[in-house]
């Protein structure tokens, strides 16, 4: 058994354990308390005698934790729930019945059921003091109260600690549905961009249409049955992004210079779906509004695991830096990536350079890696409740 199991889980097995173990730490805590109570003090001012820590102690304080843990539980399990509530009147009408309970309780336990005790096993009986009170007020206010404010606080940090999970999985969940609303802004666009450049080739009774074709079906197979996941290989990302370069370059009718340079081992190598795409679209929309040659020049890179990509393409000048799809891109790589990424985009007068860089290993994404300690209380998560 984990110690989060054993703190948190709702099953009655661990649940008595749990329980058990508290009031058994509290027994023991108030053992010794009373075991040195019942010693002498060194100058002998206290008519006491010396005493061995023997069963009476045991007996004694074992009565006192049974009569807290009453209670304990009378508090946790109903009068806060008053407080809670806002019914002051009936909570605090509860805490003082409850206070006067436990100090007529101890009252009764001090001076008629621990002198039986002490009969029963032979032990000396300490001389009574002059008053009666303050001992009633020690062992039936004092002392459990304890007991009522350690219970109270772990309660309020387990309640609060289940907010906090509570809420960090409402963010996981708000952050999945941000990224695939973003995803689905990628894929019409790509899609209607492709199927444009066909039919107007198709129209025009162009060879390379076949062509186009294929390569639009290896895209959409690629759409729609492998970047499902979080994250999908790099290799084929990259893949998918030459798919469409040639798809592109085809329907300038290669009247585009492009140069596409790949160094470093892309095996093993993970990362978010259709992050490049809104790139290379960007870089061929504002390419292809040139008035003079249209080029692009793109280096990708890949060093352990770290991925960089420099994208750089002649603009016009009145061409603003950042469209809506590279704005897109940008929000999706601050969701999934966070600190582990950099993006600069820069213009000279007839160029604009877009560098990404990635840090591919060990990278969290929240739709992909669910924090395990809520694995084993889902059900308290999703129903926080300070009582249980």
């Amino acid at each position: 058994m984990q110690w989060h199991e054993f703190v948190f889980s709702e099953k009655p097995a661990i649940r008595l354990l749990r329980h058990s173990v508290f009031l058994v730490a509290w027994w023991m805590y108030f053992s010794v308390c009373q075991y040195l109570y019942e010693l002498p003090p060194p100058g002998g001012l206290r008519p006491y005698y010396y005493i061995l820590f023997g069963s009476h102690v045991v007996v004694k304080t074992f009565l006192l934790v049974c009569i807290y843990a009453i209670a304990c539980y009378t508090f946790i399990y109903f009068l806060l729930l008053q407080l809670l509530n806002g019914k002051w009147l009936k909570a605090f009408s509860g805490i003082f019945c409850l206070c006067a309970a436990l100090f007529a309780v101890a009252y009764l336990m001090f001076w008629h059921i621990f002198p039986f005790v002490d009969a029963v096993f032979g032990t000396y009986k300490p001389a009574k003091f002059s008053t009666r009170f303050w001992p009633a007020v020690s062992l039936g206010l004092i002392d459990p109260l304890k007991l009522v404010a350690a219970a109270g606080i772990i309660k309020y940090i387990k309640y609060w600690w289940l907010k906090q999970k509570e809420s960090e999985r409402l963010e996981r969940e708000n952050i999945n549905t941000e990224l695939q609303l973003l995803k689905a802004q990628i894929h019409p666009g790509f899609l209607f961009n492709a199927l444009n450049n066909i039919y107007a080739h198709s129209l025009a009774a162009s060879p390379r249409a076949p062509e186009m074709l294929l390569k639009l079906s290896d895209l959409l197979s690629y759409m729609l049955y492998e970047c499902d996941q979080p994250l999908v290989p790099l290799e084929k990302e990259v893949e998918m992004m030459k798919d469409y370069m040639a798809l592109e370059k085809i329907r300038l009718n290669d009247s585009i210079e492009m140069e596409l340079s790949i160094t470093g081992d892309m095996t093993g190598k993970m990362i978010a779906p259709f992050l490049l795409l809104p790139f290379i679209e960007n870089s061929f929309k504002q390419s292809s509004e040139l008035t003079e040659q249209a080029w692009i020049n793109m280096d990708i890179s890949v060093a352990d695991h770290s991925f960089l990509m420099k994208l750089a393409h002649g603009v016009m000048p009145e061409t603003p830096i950042v469209e809506n799809g590279l704005a897109n891109v940008q929000k999706r790589l601050n969701l999934i990536y966070g600190q582990k990424h950099e993006l600069k985009i820069s213009r000279e007068p007839e160029m604009q350079i877009a560098l990404l860089k990635i840090q591919l290993a060990d990278t969290t994404v929240p739709e992909l890696i669910p924090d395990r300690n809520l694995l084993f209380t889902e059900t308290a998560i999703h129903q926080p409740n300070l009582y249980a």
